[in-house]
């Protein structure tokens, strides 16, 4: 069985009295203590099809992860929405 975010994120509280965890950059503090990643919110919401998964983690920071600007990010985020149909079909 696969971990849940929930316990990813019950580690993370229970490790930050005894030690700094590794967090990087994809990181976010959702509540004081706790911290997540995209993997861990798409782990809980069990979004399994893959271009709904690029598509939500562009949409989470468009414009904001340095290589590529806002239009651009919602031009993909455009197209893996149409590819997501796709793969349902």
């Amino acid at each position: 069985m696969k971990p849940r975010a929930a316990d990813s994120a019950k580690k993370w509280v229970e490790q930050a009295g005894k030690s700094t965890p590794q967090r990087s950059k994809y990181h976010r503090e959702i509540k004081p203590g706790v911290f997540v990643d995209v993997y861990d919110v798409l782990q809980a919401w069990a979004v399994t099809n893959p271009a709904l998964q690029h598509l939500i983690k562009k949409a989470l920071a468009p414009g904001q992860r340095g290589h590529k600007d806002l239009e651009t990010d919602m031009n993909d985020i455009v197209a893996s929405a149409q590819r997501a149909k796709e793969l349902e079909q």
